[in-house]
């Protein structure tokens, strides 16, 4: 099982003070993902579950770190949004209703990129 995590100054409500997400797999195996900026740092970490993570580990949790970055002021700064690929193999992103169809990335709040716009965003 592997878990993911978002490291920030908990509790502090006015400054969340972001640092980085991370992901533990394997046998005590780590990796951090820290550019400073949110958005692409979860990006990179699905990238890196679906290229590298998706044959050896069979379920993927998120720590309770991941909830409380949103409860302590996140979803006032990022909104949900979901890559969906269709039967031809064409993906976009999707504001909405898609968490079963999709998989789940972040935008900043107020804002809706294209899926180019996203990957061109992200560097990839």
């Amino acid at each position: 099982m592997a878990v993911y995590g978002i490291n920030y100054d908990e509790g502090n409500k006015k400054n969340l003070g972001y640092e980085s997400v991370q992901i533990s797999y394997g046998e005590n195996q780590k990796k951090v993902f820290n550019s400073g900026n949110f958005v692409k740092d979860w990006f990179d970490l699905v990238k890196f579950i679906i290229n590298e993570l998706s044959e050896t580990e069979y379920h993927f949790t998120g720590s309770s770190s991941v909830d409380h970055f949103f409860m302590d002021g996140a979803d006032e700064l990022y909104d949900e949004a979901y890559i969906v690929t269709d039967e031809t193999g064409v993906s976009e992103l999707c504001y909405g209703n898609f968490e079963e169809m999709g998989i789940k990335v972040y935008v900043s709040a107020g804002t809706q990129p294209t899926w180019k716009e996203l990957k061109e965003m992200c560097k990839l």
